[in-house]
């Protein structure tokens, strides 16, 4: 807390910022983890791709798996909703970082100045100490921010792939006679 009361209002700024990255990183997982067993079960997105090809047998194969195609990518684009919150995050946070550094910087060079240009190393350099503690916190920030945010995209391709695998033998099947889609083992 010390370190957080030093950085000033930059460090509880980004102290802020990672407290919403990790909500928002903790939702999505949970989201996207009871996604893919859904997936698995047939449901969730599964269930609507296939009543969406039961619905449009009478449409050609191609135009069938368009159809599905643009589907999915809809079902996918909800999934990752708010992911991108945690690329801002890591875009945002080294430049916060930075921008607290040089406003203790200036505090710093303020202080030496006030003592009427006597430098004191003791004074310079817990002011430089201050004002690097915010590009440390930032650069902290955004690589957690980062990990999160690719892991994240990650969980959502993977279970893109398990939607369109699955979509395509629920096409197949159709096109064979039946409507059952055929789940993944």
């Amino acid at each position: 807390m010390e370190w957080l009361d030093k950085s000033g209002i930059v460090g509880y700024i980004l102290a802020g910022i990672s407290i919403v990255t990790l909500g928002i990183f903790l939702e999505r997982l949970f989201v996207i983890h009871r996604e893919r067993l859904r997936v698995r079960k047939g449901a969730g997105i599964m269930a609507r791709i296939a009543t969406l090809i039961a619905d449009n047998t009478h449409l050609g194969r191609h135009r069938l798996e368009d159809l599905v195609t643009y589907a999915a990518d809809e079902e996918m684009e909800s999934l990752g909703s708010g992911v991108g919150l945690l690329r801002l995050a890591y875009s945002v946070s080294p430049l916060l970082g930075l921008l607290g550094t040089v406003l203790g910087m200036i505090e710093a060079f303020k202080e030496v100045a006030m003592l009427g240009g006597a430098v004191k190393p003791a004074v310079l350099a817990s002011g430089i100490w201050v004002a690097l503690l915010t590009t440390a916190e930032g650069l902290i920030v955004a690589i957690i921010a980062f990990l999160m945010y690719h892991f994240l995209q990650f969980q959502i391709v993977r279970v893109g792939k398990m939607v369109e695998k699955n979509a395509e033998y629920s096409i197949l099947g159709v096109k064979n006679g039946t409507a059952e889609p055929q789940q993944e083992g």
